[in-house]
């Protein structure tokens, strides 16, 4: 029985929606949150949490969690995200994305964690050849983002080899669904175009590019039970790094299409030229967390969508 996991990241999208589902698994173990709030929500925190509000740079702030708390594991979801947002900050964004990652692997390893859980991002990839995309792929990161992840996975493994701290890296695929707001500069499109819909006085709706783009799109519930495996996974993972995905790209046209037809309402969208650094194509191979650790993504994309969708009207109505 896992006793403490500690949770960075925690009022963002990711970590918010983790810690709903695993306190429903698991209410017997204690999470502790931490979030500055720089992307996250106040009103994401639970009063069942141990919060702390503070930044993973803050020395003070990690040293007070880990010899009170004693976390057995870290889940690392803390960063300044999305491709867009490191190219216009590379600075910034480096010093959360690799020196926060660092700062929490070596106070892991000075409190004898048992697993340091780290979420990557397929950006790492960049213009993958193997396509669907298997973790031996040469990493080609074209974005500031893209390499800040990459430079964390690397971390991890180098903190398993000279300092024996189990870690583990967990490449997401353009993860969506309940909880993603869509006036955030990070949300993916879907969100983007669902605020847009039904909070039209929020946000206007754009397209970049032609649309032709393709996506491995991942449901948000699929992303927590991969986390939950790589805990629960009995023999040592070593910094061993594992795509999580849904294994099956669709198009941003065809997302479009998707919208007005389960929304039954017009998506009026701006046109604007392609993203730079963006990636038009992602088809991830997931068979080695399926192999070891038992991923498969329960929830497909059409149903994600729906009850992504369901999570938008209630919030409008």
């Amino acid at each position: 029985m896992t006793k403490t996991i500690l949770v960075t990241g925690y009022a963002g999208f990711i970590g918010s929606s983790f810690t709903k589902q695993f306190s429903k698994k698991f209410p017997k173990t204690e999470i502790i949150g931490i979030d500055d709030f720089s992307t996250g929500r106040k009103d994401a925190v639970l009063p069942s949490i141990a919060f702390y509000k503070g930044s993973i740079l803050d020395e003070t702030v990690l040293n007070k969690i880990f010899s009170k708390h004693k976390p057995e594991y870290v889940f690392h979801f803390a960063a300044l995200p999305r491709v867009s947002y490191s190219v216009e900050h590379p600075r910034l964004t480096s010093e959360v994305n690799i020196v926060g990652t660092v700062a929490l692997l070596e106070i892991s390893k000075k409190h004898n964690v048992k697993r340091f859980i780290y979420s990557s991002s397929s950006a790492v990839y960049g213009l993958a050849k193997k396509i669907p995309t298997p973790e031996s792929e040469p990493a080609n990161p074209l974005s500031p983002y893209a390499f800040q992840k990459y430079a964390g996975e690397k971390f991890c493994k180098m903190f398993s080899e000279l300092y024996n701290l189990d870690t583990v890296s967990l490449r997401y695929f353009n993860v969506f669904g309940p909880g993603q707001y869509g006036d955030s500069p990070y949300s993916t499109v879907i969100a983007a175009w669902l605020e847009a819909i039904y909070f039209p006085e929020i946000k206007k709706g754009f397209i970049e590019g032609d649309g032709k783009q393709a996506k491995d799109i991942c449901f948000i519930d699929n992303v927590v039970d991969a986390n939950i495996l790589a805990m629960k996974h009995k023999k040592k993972l070593n910094g061993e790094i594992f795509n999580i995905a849904n294994s099956n790209p669709i198009s941003i046209n065809e997302i479009w299409r998707m919208l007005e037809k389960f929304t039954e309402k017009k998506l009026e969208l701006e046109q604007r030229p392609p993203r730079k650094g963006d990636v038009r194509f992602t088809h991830s191979d997931i068979s080695k967390a399926k192999r070891i650790f038992g991923y498969t993504p329960k929830i497909k994309f059409e149903e994600g969508l729906i009850k992504t969708i369901d999570w938008f009207k209630k919030r409008s109505a």
